[in-house]
């Protein structure tokens, strides 16, 4: 045989037997290596850190039903924006969402602009007939009545408040029901 050929044979066999082994130890050598199920596993990426930590801290969300309140009677230029916080610490004292006897009051009295002289109704309570003694009375009466007088018993949504609250309005095809509805999903 031929001297240079054996000695490509040989320079190829040795290239490509030695050439894989150094590229595997370099490999290992670039993080060190983990021993996994007993044998060094390659770790590609040395900049790539062992765990990638943990986020913490605490989130902290805002309630926005005050500003829902106060942004919508500021809009209607109503004389219950005072009672902003007390219509809320009422809906929560008598689990009302806030917004039912402000939409009734809007459907009833441009929320409290138009009532009868010194009555503090914007509700229509009997047809305005009811005279309260201060704001402060009419909604705490106003979230009462509408806990224990329609929610208790059912009756939850402006159709169902509608046949007992506002009769005449069933005839006509539900108006009220439908004005009341209207400004809830204007709040929402």
């Amino acid at each position: 045989m031929n001297h240079k050929l054996v000695r490509k044979i040989s320079l190829c066999l040795f290239f490509f037997t030695l050439a894989p082994l150094i590229l595997a130890l370099s490999l290992l050598s670039l993080r060190g290596g983990k021993k996994q199920f007993g044998v060094i596993a390659p770790s590609l990426y040395a900049a790539v850190p062992e765990s990638a930590g943990q986020v913490s801290g605490v989130f902290a969300t805002d309630d926005a039903r005050p500003v829902m309140v106060r942004k919508y009677l500021e809009k209607y230029n109503s004389p219950l924006l005072p009672y902003a916080k007390l219509i809320l610490s009422l809906s929560e004292k008598y689990q009302v969402d806030f917004r039912l006897p402000l939409a009734i009051a809007q459907c009833e009295s441009n929320v409290c602009k138009k009532i009868p002289e010194d009555s503090f109704n914007c509700w229509g309570f009997e047809n305005g007939a009811t005279k309260f003694n201060s704001w402060e009375h009419a909604l705490e009466r106003v979230f009462a009545t509408l806990k224990t007088g329609y929610i208790d018993k059912g009756l939850v949504t402006p159709e169902q408040i509608m046949p007992k609250y506002a009769p005449p309005s069933v005839e006509k095809g539900g108006p009220w029901a439908k004005c009341v509805s209207q400004f809830l999903k204007e709040m929402e």
